[in-house]
């Protein structure tokens, strides 16, 4: 490989903000010690950064003498490297982190401060990601010059990681993990402190690149590397003292590497040729780009805010921030391509290969194989993947293949420290857990035919006959699912789970066997005898998914597992009180991190803090710690756990008025007092596809969500809001004069969207009639402003909207809302009715 100038681009040592930006501050009298497994690194560095002699710079091979201030772009003081901002020239001074803080972990990377001074910044969905990669590109030569080298005897690990940082400009975004932006500074101390042990997450993105490095060579050094990692000078250990019998039984286990050298072949990662296995380039290199993006989200200063032209987005309304990082990053995926140097620069085929991987499948086999989530939170987008037709790109065996891989070689970096090997599955995770992981792809397949909830449940029965040691038969009964899902989450600790799921008081048991079988999937349960008979009698929602569940019952610390499980009781409990069941959200998944007590540093129940879950917004809650006195200044939208006091100012569930209770309530004023409205606006169709989900969106508020059906139409309304629902095809040939198309006006903005999208122009030939909705109506007939729409979701009616009524003959067959101001640009009074 050639050598190429890094612009910037550096390779050592994490880094924190300096208070002071203006210059480089001398460390000399700071003298890191740069032992043996640095060197490798460091030499081939320097020519990368055009350090050469004379540059101030000089090593011996076992630390690093005075170190000056002698390239803007690079601080070899702490051997940290900088991307600064795009024309910027200073950095800040670097933390340097202890030697025995830095056993089995590589050199991290250091970004300009000068990029994050863009906090106040608008008209971004993530300024500070914009800011940081504006200018930046991926060296795409050397991307597809790893992706063929890396099966090669001569082509090292300290090599490879070195061009990883040089090729990919999103790496270095993780100088800024640990930190998260206040939304009112505009400056770089508007930076705080996250919690999260600041440069994990690059470890583990680099533990995830070693494991594709060893995968790619289990014929020639891979095993060793895989399962012992490497010496001081980065060559993979053959054999290590102490040992456990755990790395040495999967070291021989031959079948485990079957399973990963079977999905390289699946994935199209490797290629069988005659007698040999050759590498396939451009799969490679589209895992090597999923690799580099899949985490960046986790870096709280990215996360994305919707935008208003992105709105709705995956329940996320305009202006809400995506805590989810899956669905942050795709989100900046799909919606703002631009931003990612490394995604945008792939040919157009490879770019829609990492997209439906990552963004596409919208699936987290971490979520499935540890029953962390809900079947609807986990199946919902690979289901419609799978199922998709039409000009959408459908979801092959090979992308699911893909997919896989990129979970097991992220799960394999796990722990973050790359060079000691992949000990998250060699030493941690029990093996036949780990084999009942790799058996998960037939699970997926089997969704083109079963629904999510049934393919859950299959998953889950098989896991408890499976497990070692033997759990016994799983007995039927209210309490049966919810075993199941904690022995999946608990992994090795499932039996002291299990057994103090036993002593827990019957209070605590109904919360977690109620809730942890809530679907979050239209009209499905689980089967009688697997969940209580409450569940399935009364389908409603929304489903919870606490996010970081499996780590808080792996990692007890000094915790009883039965203090565990009352805390996890208490948190489904308290989500419950900030989203009330509600039947129209039974289809809805709502996700409660609570990483504030797993990953975010040490926690113990015996610690003084108060736990408080905060709904930060439709979709999401977070829990925090807080001081003691935290209860005296009650919140809104918040619940204190453990808490003897009601909490205030919740959402309270309004009665909802059904569709027969309000045809029988207003039918007689309707027929009596209202007028015949005709529809003059013509309006966009097209047909449905079965399963997509319809939100119409007025005015930046939800008024209904709908599922498609076999035959439905879209329609996309000739309004400012430009509001899209759902007809049927008997509706919409009532409706509109289908058999009459006309063509979309070639003004409008949006014309070759619509016809990209195919739309269809229509005219209208709808007749109502039609009641304002008065406060002195609503009261007598509506008064909570919430009925149920005859296609089966809640609709809110305010003061002054239409209500408009189908009617045949003299009998009101169907009642719905129009806001007020779509009325008024498609609606006129009919007099030709009238009379």
């Amino acid at each position: 490989m050639g050598s190429k100038g890094c612009k910037g681009f550096g390779l050592f040592g994490p880094s924190t903000p300096c208070k002071d930006r203006s210059h480089l501050t001398c460390l000399q009298d700071k003298k890191p010690q740069i032992t043996e497994t640095w060197v490798p690194v460091l030499q081939a560095s320097l020519v990368l950064l055009g350090l050469t002699a004379g540059s101030g710079v000089s090593l011996d091979g076992f630390g690093m003498e005075r170190m000056r201030c002698v390239n803007k772009t690079a601080d070899l003081t702490t051997g940290t490297s900088v991307l600064p901002c795009q024309g910027s020239a200073s950095v800040g001074e670097i933390e340097i982190v202890p030697p025995e803080s830095r056993a089995g972990r590589v050199p991290g990377v250091a970004v300009s401060l000068e990029a994050l001074a863009v906090t106040g910044k608008t008209g971004s969905p993530s300024p500070v990601l914009e800011a940081v990669l504006a200018g930046r590109k991926m060296d795409l030569d050397r991307a597809q010059a790893i992706a063929q080298d890396i099966g090669k005897p001569e082509y090292s690990l300290a090599q490879y990681y070195q061009d990883l940082l040089t090729t990919f400009p999103e790496l270095h975004l993780f100088s800024l993990e640990g930190l998260s932006v206040e939304a009112t500074d505009d400056s770089p101390e508007g930076l705080t402190t996250g919690g999260r042990a600041a440069g994990d997450e690059f470890q583990r993105t680099m533990g995830a690149f070693f494991a594709i490095y060893w995968l790619f060579r289990l014929p020639l050094d891979g095993k060793h590397g895989f399962c012992r990692g490497v010496d001081e000078s980065w060559k993979p250990v053959e054999s290590r003292e102490g040992d456990s019998d755990k790395v040495a039984a999967f070291f021989e286990d031959d079948e485990i590497w079957k399973h990963f050298q079977d999905l390289m072949l699946d994935a199209g990662l490797m290629v069988k040729q005659g007698g040999a296995m050759r590498v396939d380039k451009e799969s490679t290199l589209a895992l090597l780009v999923l690799t580099a993006l899949h985490d960046i989200m986790k870096i709280n200063a990215l996360l994305p805010t919707v935008q208003k032209a992105d709105a709705p987005y995956r329940g996320y309304l305009e202006a809400e921030v995506i805590a989810d990082h899956d669905l942050a990053v795709f989100y900046i995926m799909e919606q703002h391509t631009h931003i990612l140097p490394s995604l945008c620069q792939l040919p157009p085929a490879m770019q829609q290969v990492v997209q439906t991987v990552l963004s596409g499948l919208a699936f987290n086999n971490g979520w499935f194989v540890q029953a962390e989530a809900p079947p609807g939170a986990v199946f919902l987008g690979i289901k419609a993947a799978i199922m998709r037709n039409g000009s959408e790109r459908r979801v092959s065996r090979r992308d699911l293949s893909l997919y896989f891989v990129h979970w097991l070689t992220d799960l394999a970096g796990a722990e973050p420290t790359p060079l000691c090997g992949c000990n998250k599955l060699t030493s941690q995770l029990p093996m036949p857990v780990l084999k009942s992981f790799m058996k998960s792809v037939r699970y997926i397949q089997q969704l083109a035919d079963r629904s999510e909830t049934e393919v859950m449940e299959s998953y889950l029965k098989d896991r408890w006959k499976d497990h070692r040691p033997s759990m016994g038969t799983l007995e039927a009964g209210p309490h049966a699912l919810a075993k199941a899902r904690l022995l999946c989450m608990a992994q090795g600790n499932a039996k002291v789970v299990l057994d103090a799921f036993e002593k827990l008081s019957p209070e605590d048991q109904e919360v977690l066997s109620v809730e942890m079988a809530r679907t979050g999937a239209e009209r499905q349960s689980f089967s009688k005898g697997f969940v209580p008979d409450s569940v399935r009698q009364e389908l409603v929602g929304p489903a919870f998914l606490v996010y970081y569940g499996p780590a808080f019952l792996q990692r007890m610390g000094t915790d009883s597992p039965l203090r565990r499980l009352e805390i996890l009781a208490e948190i489904y409990r308290c989500a419950r009180k900030l989203w009330p069941a509600r039947t129209a959200e039974a289809g809805d998944c709502v996700t409660v991190r609570i990483d504030a007590i797993t990953i975010q540093g040490q926690w113990s129940s015996a610690d003084p803090e108060v736990l408080l879950l905060r709904m930060c917004s439709s979709k999401q809650a977070c829990l925090e710690r807080r001081p003691e006195d935290a209860k005296k200044n009650r919140e809104d939208n918040a619940v204190i756990l453990f808490d003897s006091e009601p909490p205030t100012f919740l959402p309270q569930a309004p009665e909802l008025c059904s569709q027969e209770e309000l045809i029988r309530r207003i039918s007689h004023e309707m027929l009596t007092n209202g007028q015949w409205y005709r529809k003059v606006a013509f309006a966009f169709l097209r047909p449905a596809k079965p399963g997509e989900v319809i939100t119409t969106m007025v005015n930046g508020k939800e008024e209904t969500r709908n599922i498609a059906q076999e035959s439905d139409f879209v329609v996309q309304a000739n309004t400012k809001w430009k509001e899209n629902y759902i007809l049927s095809k008997t509706r919409a040939s009532e409706a509109y004069d289908l058999t009459n198309p006309m063509e979309i006006p070639s003004g409008r903005p949006d014309a070759s969207q619509l016809s990209a999208e195919g739309f269809c122009c229509y005219r209208s030939r709808t007749r109502i009639k039609a009641l304002k909705a008065t406060d002195e109506l609503l009261r007598r007939h509506c008064p909570f402003k919430r009925f149920m729409a005859k296609w089966g979701t809640p609709c809110v009616v305010q003061v002054d909207d239409m209500l408009a009524a189908q009617v045949a003959g003299d009998t009101v067959t169907e009642i719905y809302r129009i806001e007020k101001t779509v009325f008024r640009e498609t609606f006129v009074p009919d007099l030709a009715s009238e009379k």
